[in-house]
């Protein structure tokens, strides 16, 4: 496991802020202090972000050139197809097209594509589900030019962590999520509720913002929970949940990590029950909380069916574009978050790496970089840029950019094992079964029974691929 003290540095460069989810086109940065000493893509005359700093690698290829680029998270479509275009002025020679597709559909192509030599030139994902296609060569190594700007500064040390495996950088990060608590301001003002910093205070409000129609049935989640999706998301949600019964000092995480770096699960324990004693109750006991019928996720904050959810910070994004007028607030979750990395690989496959990974050095200049805030709503990897004007316009991203060194320290991301996504996704099945089982209502002892099962199997994979050790 991954721990990070992460401080976001703040520097002379300003994002141009319009409406968030804007598709404006930012002013030119002011370069950063000689601190930040990042190379400048090939060619980005006028828009790099330390011109003639390092080595920026032998540029894209001469020749007519047709790159592609996928990813699993629509709304950064725009920043990628604007950066396209600002690097075919620069080079009219390439042409780049960008495709996405949800997360759960893009793993599945990728583990399709990637063996079969179909997928596209750049791949982007966490390193964390992408271990399995560097084990099998199936990413292209990172050029040494641009590995040493991932190390050069521009990335704290816990995002850089994030891209290295087995000792070697494996991928350029792109940006970073980490998780908060969101509520509806109105909401929780009628309810005469403050917004929650502690779990007892979660759990007591929760009942309190909850609405029932005539029938007696949730017409408002008070909380909404993860308890239905494909993949590994509700394995993620759990986990998050769960590392607020630890403390930053002391993380809960899914796994445990011995001193031999061999892992064991770490949920069928007493915080495990707390969590899932949780869920199960919230939706089937009464008064319910929340409802498997109901709306759920960024689309029932936005409606106004649930008063609080617990989300990355891309909804910020989605609300300044579908629910402008809704007034809402963040608060970073009690004791810590989940702090990962989306970041660039290029596939083994493409013959045209070169061309590729110059793209993805020009993605990482400011303007792009600054692009990934305003556009769509998701941290920028890079930690010289200046947030005060995107929180003074919206103060939901004063959750998201935590400054505190201690709440820091209990960072927790995706562990790198190959077997990894598996583990998550096969616990999430169990997990969804599990939440509507009436005969876990109030039953401790039958919680951690089932929490046990889902560990022994866990342990089981580990063991499968020699990285089990208690």
């Amino acid at each position: 496991m991954l721990y990070s003290k992460r401080l976001v540095t703040l520097v002379a460069v300003s994002f141009l802020v319009g409406a968030c989810g804007s598709s404006a086109t930012p002013t030119p940065p002011t370069p950063p202090p000689a601190a930040s000493t990042a190379p400048s893509s090939s060619g980005a005359a006028g828009g790099s972000s330390s011109p003639g700093a390092g080595d920026t690698g032998p540029g894209p290829e001469s020749g007519t050139v047709a790159l592609t680029l996928s990813s699993g998270y629509s709304e950064m479509d725009p920043v990628y197809k604007k950066a396209a275009d600002a690097y075919h002025a620069l080079h009219p020679n390439v042409t780049i097209t960008v495709s996405s597709t949800d997360l759960r559909s893009y793993e599945t192509k990728l583990t399709i594509a990637l063996p079969t030599k179909t997928s596209t030139d750049i791949v982007e994902h966490s390193l964390a589900f992408l271990t399995p296609f560097v084990d099998q060569s199936l990413l292209a190594p990172v050029p040494p030019w641009m590995q040493t700007f991932v190390t050069s500064g521009v990335f704290d040390k816990f995002v850089q962590a994030h891209v290295t495996y087995k000792g070697q950088v494996w991928g350029v990060p792109e940006f970073v999520s980490a998780v908060a608590l969101y509520y509806n301001k109105d909401y929780l003002s009628a309810a005469g509720v403050q917004p929650p910093t502690t779990m007892a205070q979660i759990m007591a409000a929760a009942p309190l913002l909850t609405k029932y129609d005539a029938s007696g049935a949730v017409s408002r989640s008070g909380l909404s929970l993860r308890l239905s999706g494909q993949g590994s998301g509700v394995a993620e949600k759990f986990w998050l949940w769960l590392m607020q019964y630890g403390t930053p000092q002391a993380p809960i995480g899914l796994l445990a990590q011995n001193s031999a770096g061999k892992f064991s699960a770490s949920y069928a324990n007493d915080s495990g029950v707390k969590v899932l004693e949780m869920y199960v109750n919230m939706i089937n006991k009464q008064p319910l909380v929340d409802d498997t019928k109901i709306g759920s996720d960024t689309k029932a904050f936005e409606q106004g069916l649930t008063a609080m959810f617990m989300r990355e910070s891309n909804v910020i994004g989605d609300i300044a574009a579908n629910a402008p007028t809704l007034n809402y607030g963040a608060v970073q979750l009690p004791t810590t978050t989940l702090h990962s990395t989306e970041s660039f690989d290029v596939a083994a496959s493409s013959p045209h790496q070169q061309t590729a990974w110059d793209f993805i050095r020009f993605l990482m200049d400011l303007p792009q970089q600054q692009s990934i805030a305003t556009i769509s709503g998701w941290v920028p990897a890079r930690i010289d840029l200046d947030y005060s004007a995107l929180m003074a316009q919206q103060p939901a991203w004063g959750a998201m950019l935590v400054k505190d060194p201690n709440y820091q320290a209990g960072y927790q991301t995706d562990y790198l094992l190959p077997e990894w996504d598996e583990i998550e996704t096969k616990l999430a099945t169990h997990l969804v079964a599990t939440y509507t089982d009436k005969s876990l209502v109030d039953n401790p002892t039958g919680a951690l029974q089932r929490l046990q099962q889902f560990a022994d199997e866990t342990n089981t994979i580990l063991k499968a691929h020699n990285d089990f050790g208690q």
